[in-house]
């Protein structure tokens, strides 16, 4: 998702923090008359609601759905953010919340355990994946929607959560009382493969992206000194637009790393390369699929239009629009398609992608490595297509 957050200072960002105003600038008025027949009839549709509806409607309630079909018929990656989707989409961008740190998948009984952060009050406890909650505190979670109870284990650091968990492993079920704390996502993950080629996985692009990548970097020369790279961007559906144009700036030394365009002064700019690309010398492979969209595309146009990295794969996703976040009385927002990018050559991205230089081929090629990472057909043949190929 393709993300501005506006602070005091509007600062461009992708998917999906902190304290955010109004745009600086605003795009001219329509000069068209206000079509009064039609704010009649709205005034006379909530008027009809108050009085003969079913049931008894708050005035609350009744504006938010207002202005949440309002912006829905927009696009549909403009969207009303009501406080708890505030909340929670702020804290997908910060990389951190409090928590216990287990992400579930849907069952008829409840939530099964799909993944456990390391370190985290849940690892801690003995959690692991596969076991099933059926109870979060007293609720019982059979017919509760996922989202709702990843928003129940949420809540203040130092609070506690008690879960009921059925283990295959034991006749009965167990509780769990655990007690939240501050959850780091990491969104980045990273290998030394055979031939000093590095391997780096980017899960979506947060405020933490920037510092986990160049990390990751660092303990691979620790041991020795890189020569290739791949950046794994698959299924990366966007996030932080300014961590994708910061990361691009560490291969390019100089000229355009993307270009926005809309009706405000604010959403019409071009980022210009501005570090001394460290990382330039080094030989880029970006793996990309369907599921590579926003700043994902971002970063392997980017490469891509300066010749810094072959892209293998498919076709991304084609997510090109700007989505500033606005906040609406402190508590809500808005998310509203304000601009759309393009790649510094002025390459159309939305509807459209990213296109591979090379296409993964349906085949299964034998892994002769003794690297368990390679085992990933796709993976393994963008190896082996990057250790034959010179990409400057």
């Amino acid at each position: 998702m393709a993300i501005r957050l506006n602070f005091y200072k509007p600062v461009v960002l992708f998917g999906l923090i902190g304290i955010f105003t109004a745009f600086n600038s605003v795009a001219k008025p329509s000069e068209e008359p206000l079509p009064l027949d039609e704010l009649r009839a709205f005034t006379e549709a909530y008027y009809q609601i108050k009085s003969s509806y079913v049931s008894e409607i708050d005035d609350i309630t009744l504006l938010r759905a207002a202005i949440k079909g309002m912006v829905k018929g927009l696009d549909r990656h403009s969207k009303y953010l009501s406080p708890s989707d505030f909340a929670s989409f702020n804290t997908d961008n910060q990389g951190e919340y409090a928590g216990i740190g287990l992400s579930f998948n849907d069952h008829k009984q409840g939530i099964e355990v799909a993944q456990v952060i390391k370190n985290s009050p849940a690892a801690k406890a003995g959690i692991q994946v596969g076991m099933l909650v059926t109870h979060i505190d007293d609720t019982k979670l059979q017919f509760v929607p996922l989202e709702e109870a990843f928003e129940m284990l949420k809540g203040v650091e130092g609070s506690t959560v008690s879960l009921t968990i059925s283990n295959a492993a034991t006749k009965k079920a167990q509780v769990y009382d655990l007690e939240r704390e501050v959850i780091l996502l990491e969104s980045v993950s990273s290998e030394l493969l055979p031939a000093s080629v590095g391997y780096i996985s980017i899960s979506q692009f947060t405020l933490n992206s920037y510092q986990e990548f160049n990390q990751a970097i660092g303990k691979m020369q620790k041991h020795k000194k890189l020569e290739k790279l791949i950046i794994d961007l698959r299924d990366n559906p966007g996030g932080v637009m300014d961590v994708a144009v910061e990361l691009s700036d560490l291969f390019i030394n100089q000229g355009k790393l993307l270009i926005s365009s809309g009706r405000t002064q604010d959403s019409n700019h071009t980022y210009y390369a501005k570090k001394e690309a460290p990382l330039k010398d080094l030989e880029v492979l970006i793996m990309i699929n369907a599921g590579s969209a926003s700043a994902s595309e971002i970063m392997a146009a980017a490469l891509q239009d300066h010749k810094k990295a072959i892209i293998f794969g498919e076709s991304s996703y084609g997510k090109g629009t700007i989505q500033s976040i606005i906040p609406l009385n402190q508590d809500a927002g808005l998310k509203l398609t304000t601009a759309e990018y393009y790649s510094p050559l002025g390459h159309k991205i939305q509807d459209i992608g990213i296109t591979p230089d090379y296409s993964y081929q349906q085949k299964i090629a034998k892994n002769t490595y003794s690297v368990s990472l390679l085992d990933d057909p796709q993976l393994l043949q963008a190896y082996n297509l990057l250790s034959r190929t010179k990409v400057h």
